[in-house]
C-alpha cells in the first residue's frame, strides 16, 4: 500500500491573471506504508536539530514562510530556514520517495476555456491537474507490481474537495487512459498541522512552482536554486495527456 500526499501552489482564486502567480501546480508524494514511520521520524528529528524555538502545538511548516521568514519563521535568519528547508527534501531523497508534478500555465488554461466555453466561465485548475498527476500515480503503482495500491491524502480544501471526490469516482470507472484502477477509496482530506508528511509534500510542490516560474522566465532568485536543484532528484515522471483530460473536464464536469 502507498500514500499518496497531494498539495498545490500557485493557488489565485479565480484571478487566473495573478502576475504574482503565474503557474498553478499540483505536485503528488508517494510514500510506501512501510516507510512511512521512519519518515516522519525522521522529519521530527530534523526539525528539533534545527528549530531554534520551542515547536508549538499549532506549528507547520508552510514552504512560503520558511522561504520568506514570515509567520512561525518571523525572525529566523536566513541561513537557519535554508538549512531545515535542504534537510528536509534530503530527507525525502534519502527515503526515495517518488514526486509527481503538473504545471497549470494560467494565461494558456484561460485561453482554453475562453475558446471552448466562452468569457467569462471559471473551472479551477486543481480540477485539470488532478488527472494528470493522478495518471502518473496510478501508472507508477502498476509498474511496482499487479497488486500495488494508493491511497490519496490531501490537505483540506473546502474549494475543490467535493470536486475531487467526484473526480476519483469517476476516473475509477473511465475506459481510457484516465482510468484509476490502482486508487483505492474515495481520498482522505486531513489538517496539513497535523501531517508532516503531507507538510513535506507542500515543500516540494513549491520548489516545483518556483522551477515552473524559473523556466517561464520569471527572474530567478539565488535562495531558491539550491531547493529546486534538490527537488528535481525526486521527480517522477510518467505518461500523461492534457488532451484527454479537457475532453474529461468538458463532459463530466460543470463550469461555472
Amino acid at each position: 500500500m502507498y500514500l499518496i500526499y497531494l498539495d498545490e501552489s500557485g493557488n489565485s482564486g479565480r484571478n487566473l491573471a495573478d502576475p504574482q502567480q503565474p503557474v498553478f501546480v499540483l505536485g503528488a508524494l508517494v510514500v510506501e506504508e512501510s516507510r512511512w514511520k521512519p519518515l516522519e521520524s525522521d522529519l521530527e528529528r530534523a526539525l528539533a536539530a534545527h528549530l531554534k524555538f520551542p515547536k508549538a502545538e499549532s506549528f507547520e511548516i508552510h514552504a512560503t514562510d520558511l522561504r520568506n521568514g514570515t509567520g512561525q519563521f518571523e525572525g529566523v535568519p536566513l541561513a537557519e530556514r535554508l538549512a531545515l528547508r535542504d534537510a528536509l527534501l534530503d530527507i525525502a531523497h534519502a527515503h526515495r520517495l517518488p514526486f509527481v508534478y503538473r504545471a497549470i500555465t494560467k494565461k494558456r488554461y484561460t485561453r482554453w476555456l475562453e475558446q471552448t466555453y466562452g468569457s467569462g466561465v471559471f473551472f479551477n485548475p486543481h480540477l485539470a491537474a488532478f488527472p494528470l498527476v493522478a495518471q502518473v500515480v496510478n501508472h507508477y503503482l502498476h509498474s511496482l507490481g499487479p497488486t500495488e495500491l494508493g491511497i490519496l491524502i490531501m490537505d483540506e480544501n473546502r474549494e475543490v474537495a467535493t470536486s475531487i471526490e467526484r473526480s476519483v469516482r469517476l476516473l475509477r470507472t473511465d475506459p481510457g487512459s484516465l482510468n484509476l484502477n490502482r486508487i483505492i477509496e474515495k481520498g482522505f482530506f486531513v489538517d496539513s498541522r497535523k501531517s508532516i508528511v503531507l507538510q513535506l509534500a507542500d515543500l516540494c510542490v513549491y520548489q516545483a512552482r518556483k522551477h515552473e516560474e524559473a523556466k517561464m522566465g520569471l527572474p530567478a532568485k539565488p535562495i531558491d536554486s539550491k531547493g529546486i536543484a534538490k527537488m528535481s532528484r525526486l521527480v517522477h515522471q510518467g505518461p500523461e495527456s492534457f488532451a484527454d483530460v479537457l475532453r474529461w473536464i468538458s463532459q463530466h464536469h460543470k463550469i461555472t
